[in-house]
């Protein structure tokens, strides 16, 4: 019939283009699988026990020390001149400024007064010595008794005198060294109180200039070590030497007392003065030196943690000599091993690490991490100039 004809071809023809699609998609899947990307394996992630520190790289070097104190100029020596008795001034043979040699007179407090009393015990001294020659002439008709009692007057009489003399010889006051009269505040004629300070006499030249050094700093003095010394009224530095340290320190500033010695041919520097003295100690040469805050006491002694294959090593340290606030390693490490410097209080022997940095210790008692690292630029940083001259 007319109305079946144009039916079959269709149904052929959908058949065919069935077997087509399914050919097409059996090719598309055998693509698929042949250019399917090899599986990754998942990326190592550290511990999450692991601790973040940060860790330095030793080696020795020379501990340095500087110092820079304020210090106050005075006499290499420095005594206030007194009259022990006191009395009436008699004579006054310096002035105030004057240089004096040692012995020198400077006052006369009684002397004349003291002068008759040695006369007079001199005198006693006479008359004890003829009695008693008197009484050995009459040895045996004497009695015992009586020749002791003349050889005691002798003996009572000479230590009078020699007090005598002694009093007189204080009542000239003369200069116990070399030096420039400071102070003298008595005139002629004058009663001095018995011990009443009357001259000051400083010794300029050398000069000595006194600080206080705190307990950190001065166990590395030492005396004779080379000091600097400024003042506001000269700022060239004048060499001097250190010529004693104190053995005990002050009680209410627990700080100790440093003397430095210079010359002082010109009185450039005068008592009283306020100088800037700076001292570098040189360490014994190199050594290692650690912070003291790198190091961890336990109750057996002191220590470090070295990093070593991605764990923390206990390491006891034999500690030596102190630099302020570093320390001398006498024993227990080697040059170029890691320490643990930061987080190293929270570590436990074995304990895994994850360094964030490492560096070199120690530079001015200080780890030098070095420059900063470059990180990756974001899409969101400006190129830099090369990339952006780039074509």
């Amino acid at each position: 019939m007319s109305t079946n004809g144009p039916t079959a071809p269709a149904r052929s023809t959908g058949k065919g283009l069935a077997f087509l699609l399914l050919l097409a998609l059996g090719a598309c899947g055998e693509a698929q699988a042949g250019s399917a990307p090899p599986t990754r394996a998942p990326a190592e992630v550290p511990s999450a026990r692991a601790i973040r520190v940060e860790t330095a790289t030793i080696a020795p070097t020379a501990g340095t020390l500087r110092i820079q104190l304020p210090g106050e100029v005075k006499g290499s020596r420095d005594a206030m001149l007194a009259a022990a008795l006191g009395g009436f001034i008699e004579a006054v043979s310096a002035r105030e400024g004057e240089d004096v040699r040692n012995g020198a007179v400077l006052l006369r407090v009684d002397a004349a007064s003291h002068g008759a009393r040695v006369a007079q015990a001199r005198v006693e001294v006479a008359s004890a010595e003829r009695e008693l020659e008197r009484a050995e002439r009459l040895r045996g008709s004497i009695s015992d008794q009586q020749l002791d009692a003349a050889q005691a007057r002798v003996d009572a009489a000479r230590a009078a005198l020699q007090t005598a003399n002694v009093a007189a010889s204080r009542a000239v006051i003369r200069a116990p060294f070399a030096g420039t009269i400071a102070a003298l505040d008595v005139e002629r004629g004058e009663v001095a109180a018995p011990g009443a300070p009357l001259v000051r006499l400083v010794q300029l030249d050398p000069i000595l200039v006194s600080l206080s050094v705190p307990d950190r700093d001065v166990v590395a003095l030492r005396e004779g070590m080379t000091a600097y010394v400024r003042t506001s009224a000269d700022a060239t530095p004048r060499e001097g030497r250190i010529r004693h340290i104190g053995r005990t320190a002050d009680l209410q500033t627990r700080a100790f007392t440093v003397e430095v010695e210079l010359p002082n041919p010109t009185r450039a520097l005068l008592p009283g003065m306020i100088a800037l003295v700076e001292i570098t100690a040189e360490g014994a040469g190199e050594q290692l030196l650690l912070p003291s805050d790198f190091l961890v006491t336990r109750i057996d002694g002191n220590g470090v943690f070295v990093h070593e294959d991605g764990v923390a090593r206990w390491r006891p340290v034999e500690v030596g000599g102190v630099l302020r606030d570093q320390v001398v390693v006498a024993g227990g490490l080697r040059s170029g091993e890691e320490i643990v410097v930061t987080g190293h209080r929270e570590l436990a022997d074995g304990d895994p690490l994850l360094v964030g940095r490492r560096g070199r210790c120690c530079v001015d008692a200080r780890v030098d991490f070095g420059p900063p690292q470059r990180t990756a630029q974001t899409p969101s940083e400006p190129a830099s100039d090369a990339l952006a001259a780039a074509p």
